[in-house]
């Protein structure tokens, strides 16, 4: 903002002499509106002006002015004072219209100090006093769209930088639902419940959709409404055969190895938005893929672990029944070998055999019971490895 005429002349003087004198726009959005309460001096300039080339609009007071700002006006130069609105009142409602762009050069022929800080308060760009000359205006009129120039520019830079700051809000919102749905894909222990969250993540996007999770002969569809009818199957079969991504009016089919994402409801009129999406959904259909890869692994081992308790119960049985066995057993050989030892001395009797045979003969019927008790106690102890064994897979099994 120029408080003080020399400030805006000096600037156009001093710019480089490469560029040359600065020309006075007449492009749209460069039009002035000359606003005074005399016709002759909105004549005088209006000539003034058309020499020049520029477009140029009257009003004769400031109610008019107000009422006739629009898009195309540019450059407003205003005169202090007018019959009922001045000009301060003026530029100050303009502003608190939301008139920005415009750039206002008050005119007047009180050039004094508070009469300028007034004009600068209500939101004044520039000052010029009467008497001028054609040339002091032409001037005024190039610095003003000057300035005109550079707030477009930046207007034009703050508007890309809010459509990309809203662009990167909109896409990290949307990235949140895939990491959401990643979090919850953890804890998902079947394709039934994983299937679930992937539809239920898609709905979130606005989308409705098909999925099929799983490989060879245990894929299997879903749908929101659950288990697939023959003819979703269909849509699903025809779909897993097309490439990675593939879009066909407001659809969209994502394949992966374990996972066929048909989705639809896809809004076209929005290019980007659906851009955005193709990105999420594929993300999301890679974390589901490798989530069914996971359940896969994890209900293989399950399997693997109830086959191995299965075989450890079965041992522990068997182990029970020859333990059971084993007892009995010990309990026959004692009795056999107690009754064989009686039946051995009282033989003894009818066979004439002397004191030093008979003795030999307990000897060695005691040495062979003997043997059976040491085998047996190997037994026992096989036995007894084996159930530390059995414990050890039942433990590491649960």
């Amino acid at each position: 903002m120029e408080l003080f005429d020399f400030d805006s002349d000096a600037a156009v003087d001093e710019a480089p002499a490469e560029e040359g004198p600065v020309p006075i726009e007449s492009g749209q959005g460069f039009a002035t509106l000359i606003v005074d309460d005399d016709p002759v001096a909105r004549m005088i300039v209006l000539d003034e002006f058309a020499e020049l080339g520029l477009r140029s609009v009257e009003a004769e007071s400031g109610e008019q002015c107000l009422e006739a700002l629009n898009d195309d006006i540019g450059v407003v130069l205003l005169d202090v004072n007018m019959a009922g609105m001045n000009g301060i009142e003026t530029c100050r409602q303009m502003r608190a219209r939301g008139h920005r762009r415009c750039q206002v050069i008050f005119v007047s022929a009180d050039g004094e100090i508070e009469t300028r800080l007034r004009a600068y308060d209500a939101g004044g760009n520039d000052f010029i006093v009467k008497p001028f000359e054609p040339e002091e205006l032409a001037r005024k009129v190039r610095v003003a769209q000057r300035a005109l120039s550079s707030f477009d520019t930046v207007s034009g830079e703050a508007a890309n930088a809010r459509q990309a700051a809203f662009a990167a809000m909109s896409s990290m919102g949307e990235m949140g639902t895939v990491l959401e749905f990643m979090r919850r894909s953890f804890a998902c222990q079947s394709l039934d419940e994983l299937a679930s969250a992937v539809l239920a993540t898609s709905a979130q996007y606005g989308l409705s959709g098909l999925v099929e999770l799983g490989e060879g002969a245990a894929r299997r569809g879903y749908s929101p409404a659950g288990p697939c009818t023959p003819l979703e199957h269909s849509i699903l079969e025809h779909s897993r055969d097309l490439q990675r991504i593939f879009q066909f009016s407001n659809r969209m089919v994502i394949n992966y190895p374990l996972v066929t994402l048909v989705v639809s409801g896809l809004p076209v009129s929005d290019p980007d938005f659906v851009g955005r999406l193709r990105d999420h959904l594929a993300v999301l259909a890679e974390a589901a893929d490798a989530r069914a890869r996971a359940i896969a692994v994890e209900q293989e081992r399950d399997r693997k672990a109830l086959a191995v308790l299965e075989a450890v119960r079965h041992l522990d049985e068997v182990i029970g029944d020859v333990e059971r066995s084993h007892a009995e057993n010990r309990v026959r050989a004692a009795s056999i070998s107690s009754e064989f030892l009686s039946r051995l001395e009282a033989a003894f009797v009818h066979m004439g055999l002397t004191e030093l045979q008979e003795s030999d003969l307990v000897e060695l019927a005691t040495h062979a019971t003997r043997g059976i008790a040491d085998l047996q106690k190997d037994m026992l102890r096989i036995q007894q490895q084996l159930a530390d064994a059995i414990h050890t897979l039942r433990s590491e099994a649960h």
